[in-house]
């Protein structure tokens, strides 16, 4: 992403005013509004409706189709074994239906059941959340902070409210429904990295294995990259809030970011942690980042979602 951005300074004591109220009223009674373990319920299912607009499932459907009707044949192996696991039936495996009904409960995605009280605010808040970080990110090394576009205040307003948001939609179905869609990436993501998969349909990576059987079997071109990416940084994103729950709960924004953390590079995988558990400050900013490149959002759309 860019590292320059058009300067928008706030002007007018007006801004600074109506920052220090939004501040000063959600700091008044936030205490128990964000719930982490309700954030960490929404990392596998927001891995999951990104493979689910990937197709992955679909793909891992087809392949067992294309198992048991031998137009896939494999030895005793453990492929050909988690085929045949698939293919003779889970019940605590999700249907289609259920799955999109979890989606749209959390995430404001359509389809699922009818009468599910869908997130509705969710893509405006993400939307302003990841373009404020990458702004602010942007801006810290290379802009005087009295020219800086956004500051730590939208950073910390925006990263509260969508906190909020997600902690308010986790809760119910979708903290339940958590641990069966961790269990259900996993023999997906386990399945299409099998490295017979992976010969057989000229692949190197699962998500390659994805792109390629949707390509052959449904004649659908998949950006395939773009859903790996949106699908780990994410993750990573949600992951974050979650962590950070006491700084967002501060009635200031005083280094909501580690101004060290992101002009250090320093990530997880420095500190032999995993990102997707323990995200440094570094990573958010290069999850943020990352997710605006892959999602084609343009400078302008960046200014017109940090506006205060």
């Amino acid at each position: 992403m860019a590292t320059k951005h058009k300067s928008r300074l706030l002007e007018t004591d007006t801004d600074q005013l109506a920052i220090s109220a939004t501040l000063a009223s959600q700091s008044a009674d936030e205490n128990g509004d964000i719930v982490a373990a309700n954030l960490r319920a929404l990392q596998p299912i927001y891995f999951a409706a990104i493979l689910e607009e990937a197709r992955g499932f679909d793909v891992v459907e087809r392949l067992v189709t294309m198992f048991a009707s031998g137009m896939l044949p494999l030895g005793p192996d453990r492929t050909g074994a988690m085929l045949y696991k698939y293919w003779k039936g889970d019940y605590r495996r999700l249907t289609t239906e259920q799955r999109r009904t979890v989606y749209a409960r959390t995430f404001g995605l359509p389809g699922g059941d009818a009468g599910v009280t869908s997130n509705r605010e969710f893509n405006d808040l993400w939307m302003r959340f990841v373009s404020i970080v990458g702004m602010y990110s942007a801006e810290l090394q290379s802009i005087p902070p009295e020219e800086r576009s956004v500051g730590e205040d939208e950073v910390l307003i925006s990263g509260r409210e969508l906190a909020i948001n997600l902690s308010n939609h986790g809760d119910g179905l979708p903290w339940f429904a958590s641990s069966d869609f961790k269990a259900e990436i996993q023999q997906a993501m386990e399945l299409l990295s099998s490295a017979e998969l992976q010969i057989a349909f000229g692949a190197k990576t699962s998500w390659d294995v994805i792109y390629n059987v949707a390509a052959s079997e449904f004649g659908a071109a998949l950006n395939v990259s773009r859903a790996h990416v949106r699908a780990q940084s994410g993750v990573i994103i949600i992951r974050w809030l979650a962590n950070r729950r006491a700084r967002l709960l501060r009635p200031r924004s005083a280094n909501i970011l580690k101004h060290e953390d992101i002009c250090e590079e320093r990530t997880a995988a420095s500190q032999n942690k995993n990102p997707t558990l323990y995200p440094t400050d570094f990573d958010l900013a290069t999850a943020c980042e990352q997710w605006l490149g892959v999602t084609g959002t343009q400078k302008a759309d960046l200014e017109e979602q940090a506006a205060p």
